[in-house]
């Protein structure tokens, strides 16, 4: 091998690695922030949905078991950034072109996804989210298990009845339910005492004034903005990752195709050097010619 190849190998070298350090760091940072985002996507959705889980009762796709809250959305994303994540950070270490490749189609696809979910969403009116929840007083009566999932509701949410307190007009409550008297525009009607904010022995002096139906699509509404928030956040660092990624997945293919370019012009140097040194080696006998007497 000649000094100039030599020097060639080891400077390829010392530049290789300085590139891979920088792609590795570059791409250990970003799976780091989504690793993280991740978590706190996953660990957010949860919090929400067991705060708030008892309520799906009252929705009325979750009775066929099609509803899909935004907390349920959360986690499901926060759960495949953490597997995408995970291609970038093998891709990495692997330096694969192919692992990368993967990941920034990966992150493509959640990013559309994110954005077909918000669309949707702000296509929805209040009056269509209203139809997807229903409250079923008219059953308080006769059913101690919708009893017990309305008193938690009214008292969690501070309302009462579907629209307003009027709903339970009329209704025949017995000694088993507890209930209290409220006077309104000269009417008496008795209410649940999880309908009432305070109460006097038996009668309700502060009514809870919102109706249950609105308040579920408010705290629907509430929760999709926070998560909404944080999903358009993470999109932005995605749609950088999917730079970052493209970029190191060219770096990579750029790297390999340097080092092979290098290692064919290596070998050629080393075969014209042999070469040489072969014909520098060589004796060559002259013939001579004989003399005439």
């Amino acid at each position: 091998m000649t000094v100039n190849a030599h020097t060639q190998k080891i400077k390829f070298k010392t530049e290789s690695e300085y590139t891979m350090k920088s792609i590795r760091f570059l791409l250990l940072t970003i799976t780091t922030m989504f690793l993280i985002i991740a978590g706190l996507m996953i660990v957010l959705g949860i919090t929400v949905y067991t705060h708030y889980h008892n309520f799906s009762f009252f929705y009325e796709a979750a009775k066929s078991g099609r509803f899909v809250t935004p907390s349920l959305l959360c986690v499901l994303f926060g759960m495949g950034l953490f597997i995408v994540t995970l291609f970038g950070f093998f891709g990495s270490l692997k330096q694969s072109t192919c692992l990368v490749n993967l990941y920034a189609v990966f992150l493509v696809i959640m990013v559309i996804l994110k954005l077909v979910v918000v669309i949707l969403s702000f296509t929805l009116s209040t009056n269509q989210l209203l139809g997807y929840v229903t409250v079923p007083v008219e059953k308080y009566v006769d059913d101690s298990e919708i009893a017990s999932e309305l008193d938690i509701l009214q008292t969690s949410l501070n309302c009462c009845g579907s629209s307003s307190y009027t709903d339970y007009k009329g209704m025949n409550f017995t000694s088993e339910h507890n209930t209290l008297v409220i006077t309104s525009n000269n009417a008496t009607i008795v209410v649940p005492a999880s309908c009432c904010a305070k109460n006097n022995e038996n009668l309700c002096t502060r009514i809870r004034p919102n109706g249950c139906q609105s308040a579920l699509v408010n705290m629907l509404v509430q929760n999709s903005s926070v998560i909404g928030v944080l999903g358009v956040s993470v999109t932005f660092i995605q749609i950088l990752g999917i730079i970052f990624a493209l970029l190191l997945a060219r770096c990579i293919r750029k790297m390999k195709s340097e080092k092979a370019l290098m290692q064919w012009k290596i070998k050629e140097q080393m075969i014209v050097a042999r070469n040489t040194e072969e014909d520098d080696n060589t004796v060559y006998i002259s013939r001579t010619e004989s003399s005439q007497a």
